[in-house]
Parts: structure tokens; sequence; C-alpha cells
């Protein structure tokens, strides 16, 4: 028995297609879905969602938003997705640098609390990206 998994961005259907586990970062930290997973809604945080189908393993660096789990169908709402060999290695390494520059700034909170959110966007992007590689 396999999942019916659906990521959805406001712009496009990033993955439309079956697997047979899910690795998904929630507010709460990661938790794993497999066939026949207790129905649930979920908000998710910024990091790393790992599809694996028999053969192949997706990642894409994801912004947040919820994951509904019902009778084997997963639908995963996110502001931003980006699979793993969509990103630019280079362009986020120096925006991260860039960012963590500007930490030693005097910022206003809201502007330092933005800048954390964009290191760890920035962090996980690169995380992801690694897989790329292999």
């Amino acid at each position: 028995m396999k999942l019916e998994v659906r990521v959805v961005t406001p712009n496009k259907i990033v993955y439309d297609g079956p697997a047979d586990s899910l690795v998904i970062p929630g507010q709460d930290g990661y938790f794993g879905v497999l066939p026949n997973h207790a129905p649930m809604i979920s908000l998710l945080d910024i990091g790393e969602l790992k599809i694996r189908n028999e053969y192949q393993e997706y990642y894409y660096a994801i912004e947040g938003g919820f994951c509904e789990v019902r009778k084997n169908k997963v639908v995963i709402v996110t502001p931003s997705a980006q699979r793993a060999d969509e990103i630019d290695d280079n362009l986020v390494q120096a925006s991260l640098q860039e960012a963590k520059r500007r930490l030693s700034s005097k910022l206003e909170n809201k502007e330092l609390l933005q800048l954390q959110i964009d290191i760890r966007k920035a962090s996980v992007l690169l995380e992801v990206a690694r897989h790329k590689r292999r």
C-alpha cells in the first residue's frame, strides 16, 4: 500500500504522486508518515521534507504551512517548496553570509526576528541542496 501525496504552494503543485513514506518538519519536530497512519492535521515548520518511494527519494526545503493525513492521502500546503536540484548553493551561501554579517548590526526586535528566520531558511536550503550531490 502506498500514500497518495500532494505538495502545494500558492504558485504550483510541487509534487503529486505516490510515496512509501514521508518525513515532515512539524512545529514540534520532525515526524514520519507511513501507509495507514492515523488521521491528523499538523502545523509545519521551516525544514526539510523527505518523500521516499521504493527506488527514489525527493528532498524539498519548505517554509512551514500545514499537513493533513487522512485515508492514505497526504496534502501539504506550504508558502514555498524548493527541490534540492532547484537550489543555487552559491546564491544561498552568499545570502546566508550577508544575513550573518547583519546580525552584528544594531537591529530592532522585528528586524532581528526576520533575520533569524532568513538564516534558518538559508540553512535549510543548503542542507537540502547537499542531497543533489549524492
